[in-house]
């Protein structure tokens, strides 16, 4: 291992087709040439936080070629890598073609489930939308039941002023019922006392009467018996 100042290399000389490793001791811009590239990101320009990094060496590569790594500070090194050429070109695109064969594979998975989640998410927009047409027909009719609410608690306070005026008013109307009740019953015995009063006058008209016509007729009799005479 070369300690330099922003990283770490695991090798200085590497072979076409290698792949070497980067550690950064804090986060930092990485540059290099078009003909390798990190395999986390499949860039060979990037922003990287701390950490290990795989750096693959393409088959175009060949030669001295440098690493340029760049903190936020402004500090720059660069690490130098000499990619020889490929012993063994043959049992390397042997193994391409087998990488080749299983990113193929990979990528036809991964279209699948792309399909499969594009499917998903049509779903689960459709469902959406359905969610939200019953959530906005629920906030319509929230607000017409809250319209009626109102409705109601201003006929209930209505309601409730009109009970209290009417309660009032029969109370009032009872009191006078009862004051009407006292003068009756004073008036009834007045009429009472009026009937007996008019009765014994009648019982003294009719004394009256015949004290009247017993008189008359007495000095009828008289005056008959003085012409006579």
């Amino acid at each position: 291992m070369i300690v330099i100042l922003l990283a770490l290399i695991s090798a200085t000389t590497a072979v076409q087709g290698d792949v070497v490793n980067l550690t950064l001791d804090q986060p930092a811009e990485v540059v290099m040439d078009d003909c390798m590239y990190i395999e986390e990101t499949l860039t060979s320009h990037e922003n990287l936080s701390a950490g290990d990094y795989g750096i693959k060496i393409t088959h175009s590569c060949l030669g001295t070629y440098y690493i340029s790594v760049k903190e936020k500070g402004g500090r720059e090194q660069q690490i130098a890598l000499k990619v020889e050429e490929d012993p063994n070109p043959r049992e390397s695109l042997k193994s391409l073609d087998a990488e080749i064969m299983n990113l193929k594979k990979e990528i036809s998975g991964l279209d699948n489930k792309l399909s499969y989640y594009k499917s998903l998410v049509e779903t689960l927009n459709s469902i959406n939308m359905e969610l939200y047409d019953r959530i906005k027909g629920y906030v319509g009719e929230n607000k017409r039941l809250e319209s009626e609410l109102a409705k109601y608690k201003m006929l209930s306070e209505n309601c409730t002023r009109v009970v209290t005026s009417l309660e009032s008013l029969m109370k009032s109307k009872n009191e006078t019922i009862a004051h009407l009740e006292q003068e009756n019953a004073k008036l009834e015995g007045k009429v009472k006392n009026l009937t007996r009063n008019l009765t014994v006058m009648e019982s003294y008209t009719d004394l009256f009467r015949t004290m009247f016509t017993v008189t008359l007729a007495f000095l009828v009799g008289a005056l008959f018996a003085i012409f006579r005479r």
